[in-house]
This record gives structure tokens, C-alpha cells and sequence, in this order.
């Protein structure tokens, strides 16, 4: 009797994630034999992408705040540092589960629980998308009209518009492609954009002064505003924890430790963004007025001859920025509603970015709006990143792929479903974090009752990151997770015995009309 031979029509796709080629991974476990990047790329992620006005910009900040040259660069050594150090490990975490960050921390927050972290990467990246677009568009729009000698401000305006839409259509159209085209993308920046700046080190050094003494304090005394500088750099590579696992994930464990990748994020974080921050403090400070927008500024003060290569380090490096911010948006938005594509989550988001731009662009408080946002994304931020990395340490590195995927099957039970999909560990600690947080916190539009005390100092990061350690290691101790949540070798701080708890939940479907929406 004759074999029967199986039809490779009908066998499964290869799974695709190359450049020139639409990637076919969403936030479904990646096997190790098909990850194909390597640690370097993060630094090529890292420092390509913050090349850009939407990163740099940043480094303006302290400066607009009122601060002096050596105030913002202290500001911005300190911020970029202690940013670094919450978001590195964080790739652990994508390394070790094969998904994105968010589903990760379904095995400290619950699988449902989980989208706290899909909702914090969400909403900094389409501020962080739509501060690309706005600062590439402003700097690409007004280099255009300098160099035209264009005068009529209704051009000027139309020209806004286009700058504005065609860094989102070529933005999309890279993030759609996915991650070995992003990392391509990015590699390109670093020896382009990266000679224009240190060029421009050069061409602007003639108008530096390092005794420059800044304005105004924004609120009121040295001290606090120093602080909220330095929180705004520091929320700003921090914000990047809840996704550098989205780049991870591509990492073999097998070939690479995990420890060159949590190496190649710090160096990547504290040099690549914290450079870039400091490109932006250092031009800022030979501008004629170093307190008015940044791009706007930048645009209008810097030699007729280089703004040529302004319009490429505003549209090329501007839009490959905002390609990572986009990019992990789509990934985040399809964990939330597993009824979209990446593709589709990444086009519907880019445009809620485009619209954000155009609302704001013409507003004058920028800067304040940016530091507060900032402020505060942090204290959400970081007790999310310090739960997830204890819970990393409590279970030695260990996630079970499958139950992590439940609610992405439109299934629930699992090892992580704990009680309605909530790890009530995990979820009370950060909201416990988060609510104390928020009385330390002084963006300059809201002053806590705690900021008050230490004469408007903003302590908000500092409270949350220590209430959400404490009260998540009480609970770790006093209130043990179920031994079925480890791994062979079980818990490095406590676990409790089977009888307590039995078997975890069987994975089983449900009516996902009641927990999820349906799009199209």
C-alpha cells in the first residue's frame, strides 16, 4: 500500500520575521529555534531610535524648566541612570516567556491582571509616538520654510499638516512590517543621524556656555524642579520596560545568556536615550531662547547650510522612533483585544497618535504638559517593573507559556488564572504603590500633600517603588503564591504547600463575550 504523502499546502506557515516581509509573530509564545536576534540589536534599537527630536527633545526639559547647562546635565546623568537600571532587567522577562512583557506579567499579576501593563505601555507610547510625529513634522516643516524663505503663515501651517502625515504613513508602514525590519531601520541610524549630530556638537559650540544659568525655577526653588527634570528622563527610558521584552523575546536563550541583553539594555538606556538627552540640553543652550519649543527653536537657530541635514535627522531618525513606539503599541493593543491583529492594532493606533498631534501641536504649554506626564507615568511605571522583577526573582526565571496564553486563546484557568484572572499579590501592591505615589508627586500642575511637606520636593517615584516592593514581598511571605506557579527547583522566598491549594484550574474556553470586545 502506498504512503500517503501530506499536502505542503496544507502544511502550517513558517513563521516569518525578516526584512522586506510583513512579520507573522503577534504576542504568541516564540519557540527558541525561531528567534533569530541577538543582544546587539537592542543596542541598535536603543541607541538608533533615540537619534530622533522626539527622544531629544527630552534633554530640553530640564532646560525649559528653568534649569542651568550643569543642573539639566546632572538632571539628565541621574534620571538616564536610574531609568536604565528599572528597565533593563526587564527583558528578562520576554527572554524567559517567549511574549511581551505585559503577557509575562500575567504570572505575577494574574492573566487577566496582566493588562495593567498592556494599558502603561499603551498610553506611553502614543504620547511618546505622537511627541515623534509632532517634533519631526515641526522640525522638517520649518527647515522647509527657512530654506524657501516662506513667509505666509497659512503655508507655513499646510506645511505643518503634510510634515505631520507623512512621518505617521511611513512610520506605520515600518512598524506594520514588524521587528527584523525595525531593527534594520535602526541600525541605519546610528552612523547617519548620529555623524549629523556630533557634527553639529561642533557647529554649535561656538554659541555654547556652560555657565549658562537657566530661567525661572518652574516650581519655585532648585531643588524640586531639579527633581522633576530628572524624573521626566528617567520616566522616559523606564517607560521603556513594560515592552523591551517585545524585542527580547527574538533573543535565543540558548545562544545568547541573558545577561548580555540585560547589558546591552543598560548601555543601551543610559548611553543611547541618555546621549540623546544630552544632545538636546547641549543645543538648547546655544538657542536664542532656550525656553520656547524645542523643535521650533532648533529650526530656526541652526546655520542655513546644515538645516539639509536637519531635514533628514527630523523625517529619517524621527520616523524610526516613532516606528518602535508604534510597533509595541500594536503588540500591547492585540493582548488586550485578541480579536485584532498586530497589523490592524498597529494602523488603528497610529492614527489615534496622528489625531493626538494635530490637537496639540499648536499648544504652547508643551513642555509642562510633557514633564507632568511624564511624572506620573513614572510612579505607574516603576512599581509595575519592581513587582514583575521580585516575582522574576521569587520564580527563578520560570513561566509557563501555555497558561500564559490563555486569554489569548479566548480560554481562562491555567497556573495563572488565580482568583477571576487577578493575582491579588500583585495587583493590590501596585495599587497601593500607585495611590501613595500620588501624594509625593508635584508635576507642577498638582502638588501632593506629601510633595508639601519637603517644600514641593517630588518624591512620588521613590514612595512607589518602595511601597509596592514592601507590601508585594509581605504578601510574597505571609500570603504565599501556589507551588504549582514554580518551576522544578520552586520558589526562592516562600510557596505554599499543594494541600493548600490542589491542582491550579484546567484550561478551558469560555465566553469570551464577556471579557474581551470584538473588532471586525
Amino acid at each position: 500500500m502506498q504512503e500517503e504523502v501530506a499536502d505542503p499546502t496544507e502544511l502550517p506557515a513558517a513563521p516569518v520575521d525578516a526584512v522586506g516581509k510583513v512579520e507573522s509573530f503577534g504576542i504568541e509564545y516564540i519557540p527558541d529555534e525561531n528567534r533569530h536576534s541577538r543582544p546587539r540589536n537592542l543596542l541598535w534599537i536603543l541607541f538608533g531610535g533615540s537619534m530622533t527630536f522626539g527622544i531629544i527633545v527630552i534633554g530640553w526639559v530640564p532646560v525649559s524648566l528653568g534649569l542651568g547647562w550643569w543642573a539639566s546635565a546632572s538632571a539628565i546623568v541621574v534620571g538616564s541612570a536610574i531609568g536604565a537600571t528599572l528597565m533593563a532587567p526587564m527583558g528578562l522577562l520576554g527572554l524567559r516567556s517567549g511574549s511581551n512583557n505585559p503577557v509575562a506579567s500575567g504570572a505575577h499579576f494574574g492573566a487577566l491582571g496582566r493588562m495593567i501593563g498592556s494599558a502603561l505601555g499603551i498610553t506611553a507610547d502614543i504620547v511618546f509616538a505622537a511627541l515623534c510625529i509632532w517634533a519631526a513634522g515641526e522640525v522638517l516643516a520649518r527647515s522647509v520654510v527657512r530654506i524657501f524663505g516662506i513667509e505666509s503663515q497659512a503655508v507655513t501651517v499646510a506645511l505643518l499638516i503634510v510634515a505631520y502625515a507623512l512621518v505617521a504613513v511611513v512610520m506605520t508602514i515600518i512598524a506594520v512590517l514588524g521587528h527584523a525590519n525595525m531593527v534594520t531601520f535602526t541600525k541605519w541610524m546610528v552612523p547617519t543621524a548620529g555623524t549629523i549630530m556630533i557634527v553639529y556638537v561642533f557647529v554649535a559650540s561656538k554659541n555654547f556656555d556652560p555657565s549658562y544659568a537657566g530661567g525661572d525655577y518652574v516650581l519655585g526653588s532648585f531643588w524640586p524642579t531639579w527633581i522633576l527634570g530628572m524624573l521626566a528622563c528617567a520616566g522616559t527610558v523606564n517607560s521603556y520596560g513594560p515592552y523591551v521584552g517585545d524585542w527580547t523575546r527574538h533573543i535565543s536563550t540558548k545562544k545568547y545568556p541573558p545577561r548580555h541583553s540585560v547589558a546591552a539594555a543598560w548601555v543601551g538606556g543610559f548611553f543611547g536615550m541618555g546621549g540623546a538627552f544630552m544632545f538636546g540640553a547641549y543645543t538648547a543652550v546655544t538657542f536664542k531662547d532656550p525656553l520656547n519649543a524645542y523643535a521650533t527653536e532648533f529650526a530656526n537657530n541652526v546655520p542655513y547650510w546644515f538645516l539639509f541635514f536637519a531635514l533628514y535627522l527630523a523625517f529619517i531618525p524621527g520616523t524610526a522612533q516613532a516606528v518602535i513606539n508604534i510597533y509595541n503599541m500594536g503588540l500591547d493593543f492585540s493582548s488586550i483585544v485578541p480579536g485584532i491583529s498586530r497589523v490592524r492594532a498597529t494602523i488603528y493606533l497610529s492614527m489615534v497618535s496622528t489625531a493626538l498631534v494635530f490637537v496639540g501641536a499648536f499648544y504652547q504649554q508643551l513642555s509642562a504638559i510633557v514633564s507632568s506626564y511624564l511624572a506620573i507615568l513614572i510612579v505607574l511605571g516603576a512599581p509595575w517593573s519592581v513587582i514583575n522583577l521580585i516575582g522574576y526573582f521569587n520564580n527563578r526565571g520560570y513561566y509557563d507559556p501555555d497558561s500564559l496564553q490563555v486569554y489569548n486563546r479566548g480560554q481562562m484557568g491555567g497556573r495563572y488564572w488565580s482568583s477571576a484572572g487577578l493575582n491579588h499579590r500583585a495587583v493590590i501592591a501596585w495599587i497601593s504603590a500607585v495611590s501613595v505615589g500620588m501624594l509625593f508627586v508635584n508635576t507642577g500642575w498638582y502638588v501632593g500633600p506629601g510633595a508639601r511637606l519637603f517644600d514641593g520636593a517630588d518624591f512620588g517615584f521613590i514612595v512607589s517603588t518602595s511601597v509596592a516592593a514592601t507590601v508585594y514581598l509581605m504578601f510574597l511571605k505571609l500570603n504565599p503564591e501556589p507551588a504549582y506557579n514554580f518551576g522544578p527547583e520552586g520558589a526562592r522566598i516562600a510557596s505554599a504547600p499543594p494541600e493548600r491549594y490542589g491542582e491550579f484550574m484546567p484550561i478551558q474556553e469560555m465566553d469570551m463575550s464577556k471579557v474581551r470586545w470584538r473588532i471586525g
